[in-house]
């Protein structure tokens, strides 16, 4: 094997890799990883086992051992860009949180003491409407000055999550399972963890990025109609 037809073939595994790792930003970081992995292991058992042989005679078999370099190099690679986009990643969704000094003036009881008014970030005329319909189903109590929450918390961060950062779900084409996408919009984790008299909201949401949408999802969408 000539060297012109090892540098086109690592260059064609390499762009393969890469496109897998596009199309499929999910498993992004895994198959990098595995990937990088996978070539690092079979350079090692090819040349322990003998499968190949680095002396070609009495003289260093130049082409294997530019290709054995160049795996080696490629797998580090593909290591130090699956961090690099993992941490990138992790900086993004560190930034959707804002850090609110305040929360307790985001919302208050009415005057007459009969509801709970929302103001500040949280004031929006979509939150009006879907909590006012979650509360007729039963989703949520009013206790005092903050409303209670009486399903699980990360169904609570969905809704939330369309009302304020226009999260949505999405089924993706040959495939069974929706998908939580996330908005554009950042999330009001302080205000709405004092609203809700809990915490660690906004987490629960930031968990399940780009993960299937929590259970019974629908009947939240149902309030958005």
């Amino acid at each position: 094997m000539t060297m012109l037809q090892i540098t086109f073939l690592f260059i064609g595994f390499f762009i393969l890799i890469l496109v897998l790792a596009t199309i499929f930003k999910r498993y992004q970081r895994t198959i990098l990883w595995t990937a990088a992995i996978c070539m690092f292991l079979g350079v090692l058992f090819s040349v322990g086992f003998g499968y190949v042989d680095v002396i070609d005679g009495d003289v260093p078999n130049l082409p294997l051992i530019t290709s054995i370099v160049l795996i080696i190099i490629g797998s580090a690679l593909l290591i130090l860009g699956a961090e690099k986009l993992h941490s990138q990643q992790r900086e993004k969704e560190n930034q959707s949180i804002p850090v609110v000094t305040s929360a307790s003036k985001t919302h208050s009881a009415d005057d007459n003491g009969t509801g709970i008014v929302l103001t500040g970030q949280l004031k929006m005329e979509l939150a009006e409407k879907v909590f006012a319909k979650a509360i007729e189903a039963g989703y949520i109590k009013e206790e005092g000055s903050h409303y209670k929450w009486n399903e699980s918390k990360v169904l609570l961060a969905y809704m939330c999550g369309r009302i304020y950062c226009g999260d949505y779900p999405e089924r993706l084409k040959m495939e069974t399972k929706t998908y939580w996408k996330f908005g554009m919009e950042l999330f009001p984790d302080a205000e709405l963890c004092a609203l809700f008299g809990t915490s660690d909201i906004g987490q629960s949401r930031q968990n399940r990025k780009d993960l299937t949408v929590p259970k019974n999802f629908q009947k939240i969408d149902i309030f958005f109609e």
